[in-house]
């Protein structure tokens, strides 16, 4: 009997979620959800300003390469491609892909850094910082070649995935006192 498609991956990320919890617990004590200055901001914004960054040169470099590999922009002229089309395809599809990915993640992450930040700010400015770094990463480990992106791309997004989900977890624990309390002296 082969196991449910759908079945197995709702396990897994509950599996994931409750190892997250049970650490949380335990690294989260003593902390307060509560509002931070801005001088304890600072590296959390800073990582908000670099992902945009980021997310803009990725964007950017989607339209260069829908410009210069593009068959729709060549359909209606006689001009010659900007470059010449060798793997045209598998250059466009990791420009395409690196800026959908970013812009389907940056949303999650934005929210699950800032919640963070109201618990450990400085750690979640490391975190994000991180996160921009394997963001970073992400077009140079898709891959060019072939119709499959490259085999080290996980190496770019389940630490990312992994980072958003204990921010979450950890920030939502602490909002409602469900990590370890601290003894007060």
């Amino acid at each position: 009997m082969a196991p449910n498609p759908d079945v197995f991956p709702l396990l897994f990320q509950t599996s994931v979620y409750v190892v997250f919890a049970i650490v949380a617990y335990f690294t989260e004590s003593g902390q307060e959800f509560a509002p931070k200055s801005i001088h304890e901001l600072r590296w959390v914004i800073l990582d908000t300003f670099a992902a945009l960054y980021v997310y803009g040169v990725f964007r950017f470099r989607e339209g260069i390469a829908n410009q210069a590999y593009g068959i729709e922009s060549k359909k209606e002229t006689n001009e010659e491609p900007l470059i010449p089309p060798a793997n045209a395809a598998g250059k466009l599809r990791n420009a395409v892909r690196t800026a959908g990915n970013a812009l389907e993640q940056l949303p999650i992450f934005l929210i699950s850094m800032y919640m963070y930040a109201f618990v450990r700010p400085f750690l979640a400015g490391i975190f994000g910082a991180i996160e921009i770094v394997l963001y970073i990463a992400y077009p140079f480990v898709f891959g060019c070649f072939g119709k499959k992106p490259g085999p080290l791309l996980q190496l770019s997004t389940i630490p990312r995935y992994m980072l958003n989900e204990y921010m979450m977890v950890a920030s939502i624990m602490t909002l409602f006192d469900l990590v370890r309390a601290t003894e007060k002296v």
